[in-house]
């Protein structure tokens, strides 16, 4: 099984995946210290900006788990 986070250029013919996953990454690592930022404030008393930053967190977190499902199922339809 190949690395899903290879960096772009690191196998031949593999550059849109990681450069995807890359974004997708991105977007996840934001929405998480967004999300710690919020918890983490103690005197936050903004539910809605809270649910809005656990909401984007899953969805980054469902939108990356689908992206690497989809490249691993294309990898595997390219090896047989």
């Amino acid at each position: 099984m190949m690395n899903m986070l290879s960096i772009p250029g690191d196998i031949p013919g593999e550059a849109v995946a990681p450069r995807l996953n890359e974004v997708l990454c991105k977007r996840l690592v934001m929405a998480k210290i967004q999300l710690d930022r919020l918890e983490g404030d103690g005197a936050c008393k903004d539910l809605s900006a809270l649910s809005a930053a656990r909401v984007e967190f899953a969805l980054a977190s469902r939108a990356l788990a689908d992206a690497l499902i989809a490249q691993e199922a294309a990898d595997e339809l390219d090896i047989d």
